[in-house]
């Protein structure tokens, strides 16, 4: 019975010690991929436009 305190105790901190891991690994998914939409949304406008194709028949 005396180590029942000692049991809770534990489990309350390594519940919140399991929520802030949590949060952290979402936290760092997010910022990971809000970072990779900017990129990929800046790179679109620093790529030079494509060259027009040359469909016609040259004589």
């Amino acid at each position: 019975m005396f180590l029942a305190g000692e049991w809770v105790s534990a489990w309350l901190w390594m519940s919140i010690t399991f929520l802030v891991a949590a949060g952290g690994v979402v936290g760092l998914g997010w910022w990971v991929l809000r970072g990779d939409a900017r990129n990929r949304a800046a790179g679109g406008v620093l790529e030079s436009p494509p060259e027009p194709e040359h469909s016609e028949v040259q004589h």
